[in-house]
């Protein structure tokens, strides 16, 4: 769909990384925004960087994305005051790196409630009123790599993105009917604050090798202002899936095409990985 002047757009996850990214992208663009986030502060940050630079946010309200009640108290008071949106956008999310044997349930909670429960309730609460308006427009749900390949260490996160990239595969034809584009991007090494927000259970941060590994995430990370710059491209051609770096695109054509090269890298990570824990 065309993105244009006054579009309403809904986003979670604005108030950093690629959701701020997005948003202040969409901003430029003259749409009408609908931000939400569970940090206020930050929050309230985007907004303002957004309006100084004349853009326009209807709504701006703190909101656990994984609280149902609260969201769908959220929607109904957006759609009381504007009616229903035209993109609905998915980007809030939490990462977390951890064997299952040194998980707890909390520990699976907080990403599946954030990372999968936060996007179906987005999709409960707001894209169910386009529909019910018979209004056009699209939906896009940030997944990952995560959801695209067997990662060592990633067993909820990988769970909660597998889950975003299937829920999206299947819409992307039930919600062709109503005129609902469906857009998954599924982004690599991204310079986030999550980088640096990331739980790894078990490992110390002083750790050599986390050190190390983050610095290498950091050389081939793309910014999160490329991610929402494709995500803009992609939603005006309709194009299903977004992987946002070479590294991607190289690894999900070997696990199609090459799979005995994927596997083993793959258990060259597992075996970095776990040495992690060793030290």
């Amino acid at each position: 769909m065309k993105i244009k002047q006054g579009t309403k757009i809904f986003i979670t996850g604005a108030a950093s990384g690629i959701g701020r990214s997005t948003a202040i992208l969409m901003g430029e663009k003259g749409v009408n925004l609908f931000l939400t986030d569970i940090n206020g502060n930050l929050l309230s940050e985007t907004v303002d960087h957004i309006r100084q630079k004349s853009g326009t946010v209807s709504v701006h309200q703190v909101c656990d994305i994984g609280n149902y009640e609260a969201v769908k108290k959220m929607a109904e008071d957006i759609h009381q005051s504007h009616g229903p949106m035209d993109i609905v956008m998915n980007i809030a999310g939490i990462a977390l790196f951890a064997l299952i044997e040194d998980m707890t349930h909390d520990h699976w909670k907080k990403v599946i409630n954030t990372n999968l429960w936060g996007p179906i309730h987005g999709i409960e609460c707001f894209v169910t009123e386009m529909i019910r308006q018979k209004r056009p427009g699209h939906l896009v749900t940030v997944a990952s790599l995560a959801g695209l390949a067997g990662l060592p260490w990633h067993v909820a996160y990988g769970a909660s993105k597998w889950a975003c990239v299937g829920l999206s595969e299947v819409l992307r034809y039930d919600l062709k009917q109503h005129n609902i584009g469906v857009t998954v991007v599924c982004p690599g090494a991204v310079e986030t604050p999550l980088k640096h927000s990331v739980e790894i259970v078990k490992v110390n941060e002083g750790n050599p090798r986390v050190i190390k590994m983050k610095q290498r995430f950091s050389q081939h990370a793309v910014t999160p202002e490329k991610v929402a710059e494709l995500t803009f491209t992609a939603i005006e051609k309709n194009k299903f899936m977004v992987l946002t770096s070479p590294d991607i695109h190289i690894l999900y054509f070997l696990k199609r095409k090459c799979y005995p090269l994927y596997h083993l890298i793959l258990r060259i990570v597992s075996y970095q990985m776990n040495k992690m824990r060793e030290i």
